[in-house]
């Protein structure tokens, strides 16, 4: 006999009576259950009922508002169904059902209030949005990480200033999981002569990921805690990479405890005003073709539309393209409002879309200002196969902010050098001829010129299915840096001022010098394709493979890539001249 198959219900708890309606009567009498919403709503695309839609929810909170004495008098009791709770947080929070309400119902606002009524019913949140809370309630951060560690991502090169024009908020996944982000923003702003400083372990969560799920115990200490510290430091700006903490701070932190005493900035912001200004160099191009992904945080919620755009704009090289769905009609990446916490697969699965999207301008980076954006694209990206590469606007400037290397050359110090037997006589000849460019030490994301997001780049065991899972890894362990022999290549690569790309042209070359023509293999085992190596060789190529087991730091593989890529550009030379 078969076993009876589950219901995927079958674990929520049964319907919860209700004590008393929250006050958004207004609201459900202007709803015109017209369904222009449906069309943009990236979770009813994923779970394709009526139940799960804004018109859909509406119309059943309207059933629970409109129930009165016939009811009592039948014993009939108003309670909240499971099913409606799971609808409620089928949602991404994004706003594009605002957007489009002919009504012009405030959503965003309204979900989050009926949000908040489900938990202070009892009714909710879900389950990993109750791990979240708890762990904030603990140690200030829903990684359930240590507070001491907070500050760690700092980097080093960068003085702390004890009155600082910034104070820099990293936000919890800056802080602990995606450390890069806030290192590439702290690293630009310190370029244009800004002083900084962070409040480091005393950092707190802003509470933006219990606020999108409906619990606000915690909200008023964690308000109070960034406002008090900031003003405490005495910085006339508060700057952030996250477009999450960037609404929080801004809009609700006054809603709880106080707004801040600075003027409070997104990145992308801040970056325009110094660019406006004349303070921060623009050093490089970037020769690519970029469309951008608008955060629903940043964008929709908060108006910033024109910022990073004008920033890219300023970038030479860069050829900006937009998406169909773009700024106030923007497609939701999938991260927002607890939904990838929850519903993971089909937070991934409205990020495939958003790609897709990007892919269709023919743009070869997709570029954004939020880390889960950054996350949620590049899962999407590797579910489909996409070859487009995802980037945080800090990553674009930290490489095109970079000091030119005539003005660098002279103040970098000398290497320590490689034993001669580990040399090539052609690579010991060229690290006597040349001096290696000062380049940023490694931000943990892919350096290269135009850099690829490859769907393998991360480890499998190092990118977390859930943002904010209860599982991220051990505290303070490095989940981000690609550490295999490829990626030491081609950081040592870097240091010494090459610019690469990964599975270029035709033969898709893992990772090739393109200017000077050099093609590098790393293999587990065996040799390159001999017919590949052909074809390269006779296009001019010059290729280089190592096996993996030779590479410990890059070192010696990147002198002789260096070596290879200065012989190259002199046999190159000479052909044009000829």
């Amino acid at each position: 006999m078969k076993a009876a198959r589950e219901s995927p219900f079958s674990k929520l708890k049964g319907s919860i009576r209700i004590k008393k309606m929250p006050r958004i009567q207004q609201e459900l009498a202007a709803c015109l259950q017209c369904g222009y919403c449906i069309s943009v709503c990236e979770a009813h695309d994923q779970t394709p009922w009526e139940s799960v839609t804004p018109r859909g929810k509406i119309y059943y909170l309207n059933q629970l508002g409109g129930a009165g004495g016939i009811d009592k008098a039948l014993g009939r009791e108003v309670s909240l169904n499971p099913y409606f709770v799971d609808a409620m947080y089928k949602c991404t929070g994004c706003g594009n059902c605002e957007v489009v309400c002919h009504a012009n119902i405030p959503l965003v606002e309204f979900w989050e209030t009926v949000r908040k009524w489900i938990v202070d019913e009892g009714a909710g949140p879900m389950s990993a949005h109750k791990g979240m809370a708890k762990k904030v309630g603990e140690v200030h951060n829903p990684y359930g990480e240590p507070p001491s560690k907070r500050g760690d991502w700092w980097p080093k090169e960068v003085e702390k200033s004890a009155t600082p024009d910034v104070m820099f908020f990293a936000g919890c996944t800056g802080a602990y999981r995606q450390q890069a982000l806030p290192q590439m923003g702290v690293r630009v702003l310190s370029r244009a002569g800004v002083t900084i400083n962070t409040l480091g372990p005393d950092e707190w969560c802003c509470s933006s990921p219990l606020l999108r799920t409906g619990t606000h115990r915690y909200s008023l200490e964690c308000a109070e805690k960034t406002v008090e510290g900031a003003d405490g430091m005495g910085a006339k700006d508060m700057v952030m990479t996250c477009s999450g903490c960037y609404k929080t701070v801004s809009t609700d932190f006054g809603k709880f405890y106080a707004r801040t005493g600075q003027n409070v900035y997104h990145f992308s912001q801040y970056v325009e005003k110094l660019i406006a200004e004349r303070k921060l160099p623009l050093n490089h191009e970037f020769k690519a073709k970029v469309t951008y992904h608008d955060p629903c945080h940043m964008g929709r919620h908060m108006g910033v539309f024109d910022a990073p755009r004008n920033v890219l704009k300023k970038i030479k090289g860069i050829e900006l393209v937009e998406m169909d769905r773009s700024r106030e009609n923007s497609r939701c990446c999938g991260a927002g409002g607890g939904y990838k916490s929850q519903y993971n697969d089909m937070a991934v699965n409205i990020a495939a879309e958003r790609v897709r999207d990007a892919e269709e301008t023919g743009a070869e980076i997709l570029v954004t200002c939020c880390p889960f954006c950054v996350v949620n694209l590049t899962q999407g990206a590797k579910q489909i196969g996409s070859k487009i590469k995802i980037m945080d606007l800090s990553e674009v400037l930290l490489k095109v902010t970079a000091p030119k290397e005539e003005e660098t050359a002279k103040e970098q110090p000398p290497k320590t050098a490689v034993p001669e037997a580990a040399k090539t006589e052609a690579a010991a000849k060229q690290e006597a001829a040349v001096k290696p460019a000062e380049i940023p030490k490694s931000t943990g994301f892919r350096e290269t010129n135009i850099p690829e997001v490859k769907p393998d780049a991360v480890p499998v065991k190092a990118v977390p299915e859930d943002s904010l899972s209860a599982d991220d890894g051990e505290a303070g362990e490095d989940i981000w840096t690609d550490n295999s022999p490829e990626a030491l290549v081609r950081r040592a690569a870097w240091n010494k001022g090459l610019r690469c790309r990964r599975d270029y042209g035709e033969h898709n070359i893992p990772v090739a010098f393109v200017k000077p023509k050099v093609a590098v293999y790393i293999m587990s085992e065996g040799a390159v394709d001999a017919e590949t190596k052909k074809a390269l060789e006779g296009d001019g190529w010059i290729v280089l493979s190592f096996l993996e087991s030779s590479i410990t730091d890059g070192e010696e593989q990147s002198l002789e890539i260096r070596a290879a890529v200065k012989e190259n550009l002199r046999a190159l030379g000479k052909k044009k001249k000829g």
